[in-house]
């Protein structure tokens, strides 16, 4: 490139002229997560929260409520603290243990996060099945017989 300064006709010219491109701030989704639990799945899910943010600092809000409520009851708390809150949530997460409640309570929570998505905030049912303190159990134990999950602490 020429070291020669620009000529006057040439300093209008769109070709010539100086970008004016800006920087675009991404707005963060956010995310809320309504668990059954009080202590220990909010603690995992803030820890999840605190990896998130992290790697993405800005991109990802995470807000997370253990209200203490199961199955259909915590969608209905879900969908005040949706209500009332200045943010706009992409996705709500509805988390819960399926413990010992009728499939059609779990079903019924399926449905209502279902039919509650809506616009921009879409709802998910998330459950885990009581299984899991078994698996650990016959993880680092061997049974022969059937054992109910009143049974599995002592």
């Amino acid at each position: 490139m020429s070291n020669k300064p620009l000529k006057k006709s040439d300093l209008k010219k769109g070709w010539m002229m100086p970008r004016k491109d800006r920087n675009i701030r991404i707005q963060p989704e956010y995310h809320l997560i309504v668990t059954e639990g009080t202590d220990t799945e909010p603690a995992y899910f803030n820890a999840i929260k605190n990896t998130i943010n992290s790697r993405y600092p800005g991109r990802i809000q995470v807000d997370i409520h253990g209200e203490g409520d199961n199955t259909v009851s915590l969608i209905e708390k879900a969908w005040k603290l949706v209500q009332f809150s200045p943010n706009i949530y992409k996705h709500v997460w509805i988390v819960f243990d399926t413990d010992d409640f009728p499939s059609s309570r779990i079903n019924k929570t399926v449905n209502l996060c279902k039919t509650s998505t809506r616009g921009e905030t879409e709802y998910h049912a998330v459950w885990s099945n009581q299984c899991i303190k078994l698996w650990f159990l016959l993880h680092f134990s061997f049974f022969h017989s059937d054992i109910n999950r009143r049974e599995y602490w002592p």
